[in-house]
């Protein structure tokens, strides 16, 4: 282990200002919405706070991929005509572009690779929550899919001055990269992303998406089903080649996360090859 690395990351994560921020408007949405008895106005209200967010997530309603044929001019039409769930969707994509859709260095993802590689990893996602009937959890894990890599835009620098000592870890302990990450650095991606969704305030469910979409056999019982599906869409997206960076194919399919999510063989090959389909609908909304 790099000891000065691990102590310079300590370092940003018990610092809060220097990991990625939102507007405090998404928290407080997300919050809303996971609240049977929310208020469809206040959440309403509380968005068009935010003049910028509001103009981009009425653009969003009045794409191909979200609209339903009716031209949409407020944020109350909005989540009457898409629902409530579809329009915290818009807001997680409105605010989060910003912080993802950069070049993340180390990982040797050009500009635009890590917010493609997380749009297309929500829609499967949403897909295969909906190919289940998990209707439930099909908002969830459309959110989670597009965060779950936040921690790379942390631990971008680090991999890219010890990419060799990675690489070579994994090679030599056949291990996964993010095992390797976190034997070389002392943290992975996914323990960083964690602490910057605690920052950010969200829910225990994305937490849970971020911390173990490598490791879903490792997620609390509760969140196995949601983690496990986007543990399956990040899996599947990078076989396709969307987003692969340094770390390549050092990652597998978990047997775990399979059964959990409830998945088929064939199921499986018919949710891989609908995947160029996906990313002709994300260029919709990226």
């Amino acid at each position: 282990m790099h000891s000065h690395i691990k102590q310079r990351l300590e370092n940003i994560v018990d610092n809060l200002d220097q990991l990625p921020s939102l507007p405090d408007v998404v928290s407080k949405i997300i919050n809303m919405v996971n609240d049977p008895n929310v208020d469809f106005k206040k959440v309403a209200d509380e968005i068009v706070k935010d003049q910028a967010i509001t103009a981009n997530i009425l653009k969003l309603c009045n794409s191909a991929y979200f609209s339903k044929g009716k031209e949409i001019a407020s944020i109350d039409r909005a989540i009457v005509i898409l629902g409530i769930r579809e329009v915290k969707d818009m807001v997680v994509l409105a605010t989060t572009k910003a912080v993802l859709n950069k070049v993340i260095m180390g990982y040797d993802l050009a500009r635009g690779e890590l917010w493609k590689h997380g749009v297309a990893v929500a829609m499967v996602s949403k897909n295969i929550a909906l190919m289940k009937k998990r209707r439930d959890i099909s908002d969830e894990v459309f959110t989670g899919g597009i965060i779950h890599d936040v921690g790379k835009t942390v631990l971008a620098l680090f991999v890219q001055n010890t990419f060799k000592d990675i690489l070579t870890t994994v090679e030599e302990r056949n291990i996964t990269f993010q095992e390797a990450e976190k034997e070389v650095m002392g943290f992975d991606h996914q323990e960083i992303g964690e602490r910057v969704l605690e920052k950010w305030q969200f829910p225990p469910i994305l937490r849970a998406i971020v911390r173990y979409h490598h490791e879903p056999q490792l997620a609390p019982k509760e969140h196995m089903a949601p983690v496990s599906i986007v543990h399956v869409a990040n899996t599947l997206c990078l076989m396709a080649g969307i987003g692969i960076g340094s770390d390549g194919l050092f990652h597998e399919l978990k047997p775990e996360a399979i059964n959990a999510a409830g998945l088929t063989e064939d199921e499986l090959e018919k949710i891989y090859s609908e995947i160029p389909e996906v990313m002709q609908k994300a260029g919709e909304i990226m």
